[in-house]
């Protein structure tokens, strides 16, 4: 089964959340992105990044204008890191700041990972309908 990613130790949710809340905004995110992918920027904007306890299901559910190659997976790593106890969420700043992929977590497996919805703005040039 491949809808949820089995971590193995129980995760502070708490941390999480404050971890989560930190990448929230606009910000430069080279430091979670896979290295060597092209793209003109690496500037996006996270609106909400939530941490959501379901018994023993931990949801992590993002809304952002754009995501960088692998960038969700690796926002997940580093929660992931942050919920162990091996990242303080106060370092969060600091880790996108340096823009440096090295900074962040790991890249978690794609198990899980799911796209809910994309929603496009209108085109200017053919009003009433989607880009």
């Amino acid at each position: 089964m491949n809808r949820a990613y089995f971590y193995p130790k129980r995760l502070d949710e708490d941390f999480l959340n404050r971890a989560a809340h930190m990448f929230v905004g606009t910000h430069d995110f080279a430091a979670v992105r896979s290295v060597g992918t092209p793209t003109r920027t690496t500037v996006r904007t996270i609106y909400s990044l939530d941490v959501i306890r379901e018994g023993d299901m931990i949801r992590i559910r993002v809304t952002g204008n754009g995501f960088l190659y692998n960038m969700v997976r690796i926002l997940a790593g580093t929660l992931i890191n942050v919920g162990f106890g091996v990242t303080d969420p106060a370092e969060i700043p600091g880790m996108i700041e340096a823009r440096d992929r090295q900074a962040a977590g790991p890249t978690a497996p794609a198990k899980g990972l799911t796209l809910i919805k994309m929603e496009y703005p209108e085109h200017p040039e053919f009003p009433g309908q989607k880009s």
